[in-house]
């Protein structure tokens, strides 16, 4: 017997229960015989979980028709899509993202709200309505929304579900999202996740991360961040804020210290710039221009002092990563962010110096995110189904 009167038999079934679901999740439409043959589970075992599965509504009967049996067609089930809508609503950039989804990841609705610089309380109710909208007009058949994941930049309290730092929030120290989101929504479940660590989510189920069990996902925008994974999990650390990379303290001639952030982020190479022109005099007449799209324009145009500025930054990320490899042992690096719209030959540059200083020979992979920004929204959907799904599961 373990704690809480768990035994190792429960454990064994729960385990049993989430392989099952893993396959619904991801598949299409199984079979008692698919699931036994797929998982090596018996064929009574994977009847029994079918059972429990069709009891809480999880799965349903497919429509499509398996293959003979002794005569008689094989019963195929599915996932059930109807089980409520599922929402994600990512905070990370300046255009906030909605998606909805039914529990298959049927794209319902997709809506954009652009130009939230900074996020008020004001922002957060248009959020709310907009979602309310679109289970009036495109999800009324649903009736409502099962879970709602928020990925959000910034460190939240596990405990109290207020930020512990929240640079992008307006007043963020009284600001609290499960809060915000639960009393419209109160039959869901509200879930708040780092942005970063939804992102490395989505690469995990859909993009750059499939495979790998240990992986480094950076994200390098205005600001810099990142997430671990770990053994196929995502690693949260103590307090829940391991992977943040960007508040690394680093020290300089002067004595005084400054985060890894100023060098490496696109926000640091473009205050870089800045002050380039500060010391020459003539920052008054080009303080407009100083934008993080500008930088990237010019970067591609081949402007000597942005190329040397984001050389200087590429060459830090490199150290960083061989760092990190040397700590952790891993050896597979996604990098994400707008920092992919320099492209190819930025991406070579890190890779180069990689391995200019990679003295130990370990065999490091760097490369982009294969999602195109969708990460996050991706990782947040998957999060939403997985704890719907998990809900049910302790119910069978």
């Amino acid at each position: 017997m373990g704690k809480l009167g768990i035994t190792n038999q429960d454990k064994i079934k729960l385990e049993h229960q989430k392989l099952v679901y893993g396959l619904f999740r991801d598949g299409p439409v199984y079979s008692c015989t698919d699931i036994a043959r797929t998982t090596g589970l018996s064929n009574t075992a994977a009847a029994n979980i079918v059972k429990a599965f069709l009891a809480v509504g999880l799965i349903r009967p497919s429509s499509v028709s398996g293959k003979q049996s002794k005569g008689r067609p094989l019963v195929l089930y599915e996932l059930n899509p109807d089980f409520g809508l599922v929402a994600a609503v990512d905070l990370t950039d300046n255009d906030i993202v909605i998606c909805v989804s039914d529990m298959k990841m049927q794209i319902v609705s997709r809506r954009v709200i652009p130009g939230c610089i900074y996020i008020t309380r004001e922002i957060l109710a248009q959020i709310v309505a907009l979602l309310e909208k679109v289970l009036q007009e495109d999800g009324a058949e649903f009736g409502r929304y099962s879970a709602i994941c928020i990925g959000t930049p910034g460190k939240i309290d596990a405990e109290t579900g207020y930020f512990a730092f929240a640079p992008k929030f307006v007043d963020y120290k009284s600001i609290n999202l499960r809060k915000i989101f639960s009393e419209p929504f109160a039959d869901a479940q509200i879930i708040i996740k780092n942005d970063v660590k939804l992102a490395l989510m989505g690469e995990s189920y859909f993009g750059s991360a499939i495979k790998p069990k240990n992986v480094v996902y950076l994200h390098i925008d205005n600001n810099y961040g990142g997430a671990i994974k770990l053994d196929g999990k995502i690693f949260d650390g103590e307090h829940g804020y391991a992977g943040e990379f960007g508040s690394v303290r680093v020290q300089e001639k002067q004595k005084q210290f400054r985060y890894v952030s100023y060098s490496i982020s696109l926000g640091g190479m473009v205050y870089a710039w800045e002050s380039f022109f500060r010391e020459r005099g003539d920052l008054p007449e080009k303080a407009k221009l100083l934008t993080v799209e500008n930088f990237i324009e010019q970067y591609l145009s081949g402007d000597p002092v942005v190329r040397r500025i984001a050389e200087e930054a590429a060459e830090i990320t490199a150290i960083e990563i061989l760092n990190t490899a040397t700590i952790l042992d891993i050896t597979t690096f996604i990098l994400d962010g707008k920092i992919k719209a320099l492209g190819g030959e930025y991406l070579e540059k890190i890779r180069s110096c990689i391995a200019q200083y990679n003295y130990i020979g370990q065999d490091i992979d760097v490369s982009y995110s294969l999602l195109q920004g969708r990460a996050a929204i991706l990782g947040g959907l998957r999060c939403a189904i997985d704890a719907v799904s998990h809900a049910l599961l302790s119910r069978c």
